[in-house]
């Protein structure tokens, strides 16, 4: 009998899911810190590593991890509780995609000001305007994490993944939401992403496993 394209398909797509986020990792670490404003003698120095890390490595990244990981929730769906886990699912992959797009655009303007004679008022004019960004940036976060969120309920019930692992990653999704990681400093925040890239890791894992379990 010839041999599934499924399994080569969900090794391949969990080998980039690893690759997305250790790349995001790096940009995360990589780029200056940001507070809400991006300043011009943190960007300058860069050069055209600054929009090629954001275009190639930081937004793909995103944009790839958060996919990958909607597609391995779907293939932990279960029982009468599927339809919400594929729902979970596409939320977390639209909105994955949505982050993605708006904050690779964030920073557009402030690569084409750098090296004008007037980068210094422009980045002042651009800094002016990042909070009509803000609707798009939040409302993506909220909608990864809300879908994580219904994921992980449904997987305490279901078991798709091991209760410990949802209940952990439940604690986290609830420390994200009320603690303020980005003004805690920059060793903090890496730690905050760390900790989402192991749940991310640890549920695309599980999803590995299912798809490759064979159904009885």
């Amino acid at each position: 009998m010839p041999a599934s394209p499924r399994r080569p398909a969900v090794i391949a797509l969990f080998t980039l899911l690893l690759m997305a986020l250790v790349a995001r990792t790096v940009f995360l670490i990589w780029e200056p810190p940001f507070d809400g404003v991006l300043r011009l003698d943190e960007i300058a120095p860069l050069g055209d590593a600054y929009w090629a890390m954001n275009l190639y490595v930081g937004g793909p990244a995103f944009a790839v991890s958060w996919v990958a990981t909607a597609i391995f929730i779907v293939l932990l769906a279960r029982g009468r509780a599927a339809g919400v886990t594929i729902a979970a699912g596409f939320l977390v992959g639209l909105a994955g995609i949505l982050f993605a797009l708006v904050v690779t655009a964030e920073v557009l303007p402030f690569v084409f000001a750098v090296g004008s004679p007037d980068a210094a008022a422009l980045f002042d004019a651009f800094n002016a305007q990042l909070g009509m960004l803000l609707p798009a940036i939040f409302g993506s976060q909220i909608g990864v994490a809300v879908g994580v969120l219904v994921f992980l309920v449904v997987a305490l019930f279901t078991r798709a993944v091991p209760r410990w692992f949802a209940i952990a990653g439940l604690v986290y999704l609830v420390l994200f939401a009320v603690v303020p990681f980005e003004e805690l400093g920059r060793a903090v925040l890496i730690a905050s992403d760390a900790v989402q890239t192991l749940l991310v890791a640890g549920i695309s894992w599980f999803g590995l496993r299912a798809a490759l379990t064979p159904e009885r």
